[in-house]
């Protein structure tokens, strides 16, 4: 068979592989001391290696594919499934699945058998529709389903993050933007102000479209006072930034934190809290509740 490799002849196990090289999945076993005894050429290709070395389970493992580990548990008589991105010495990312099974002579395992494949692109979909479902679609921020998951894991982590700040904010007189301009020209402003907010908070927070006009933003290992201090440069960027036909737009901010080991349903109302008296007092100003 051309370009079949084989360690040792008498070691082949049960598949015959007179035409393994034709298939574009890779096949591969493996003796009871867990050494690759034969392969095709598409489970060289797809782990990136080359084609002048012997390979090893050892050289093909990365720490999404643990292929040495699920090889000792294949000798235990388990069948294993796995799929991860897997980098190779080509530095080529793969999204890999494979399935691996003993295979038994004289009712005793005697090595393994396993099936690899490129779930790359499949994958890759996947992930794209995972993206969209957390999209708010009009702002391409996270929408409030993400937010809120965010926010729950940063409660769920106090250890890591011992305090996180919380904003809510709302676009001042929005209903008067679409009474006046249209309801095409309010997309516009939504759009404007939501890609100025995130281009102004660090990549280690959240922000998300929290509904309508309304906005909310997760600042992890960050201070009530640091909320507050975020908030108002916020506050006076969107202040100083025309929106298209729209000369002047504000925005109400209310700050609250985790400090204290409060809930999310807390953090939250007293957020909320926070946005009402800001509004109260004349909009276009941060509130905040300790």
């Amino acid at each position: 068979m051309a370009n079949f490799k084989e360690k040792d002849e008498a070691d082949k196990l049960l598949l015959n592989p007179s035409s393994w090289d034709e298939l574009p999945i890779g096949l591969f076993t493996f003796d009871q001391s867990g050494h690759i005894i034969s392969y095709n050429e598409s489970f060289i290709s797809l782990l990136g290696l080359s084609v002048t070395e012997y390979p090893s389970f050892e050289r093909c493992t990365s720490a999404h594919l643990n292929l040495n580990d699920a090889t000792l548990r294949v000798l235990k008589g388990e069948t294993v499934r796995l799929a991860g991105w897997h980098y190779g010495p080509d530095f080529q990312a793969r999204f890999l699945r494979t399935t691996m099974s003993p295979s038994f002579q004289h009712e005793r395992v005697a090595g393994g058998v396993g099936v690899l494949e490129d779930a790359t692109e499949q994958r890759r979909h996947e992930e794209r529709i995972e993206q969209l479902s957390s999209l708010d679609p009009l702002t391409e921020l996270y929408n409030r389903k993400k937010v809120s998951d965010m926010l729950m894991t940063v409660a769920e982590r106090p250890d890591d993050s011992p305090d996180a700040a919380v904003i809510m904010l709302d676009i001042d007189y929005f209903k008067l933007v679409n009474d006046t301009f249209g309801h095409p020209t309010g997309d516009l402003v939504l759009r404007s102000i939501a890609q100025l907010l995130r281009r102004n908070i660090r990549k280690t927070d959240v922000i998300g479209r929290w509904g309508g006009e309304e906005f909310l933003i997760v600042a992890p290992h960050s201070t009530l006072s640091d909320g507050v201090r975020l908030a108002n440069k916020l506050r006076q960027l969107v202040n100083a930034e025309p929106f298209g036909p729209v000369p002047h737009v504000t925005c109400s901010f209310g700050v609250s934190s985790f400090g204290g080991g409060k809930s999310v349903e807390q953090v939250l109302q007293d957020a909320d809290d926070a946005l009402y008296a800001a509004k109260h007092y004349g909009r276009n100003r941060v509130s905040s509740k300790q």
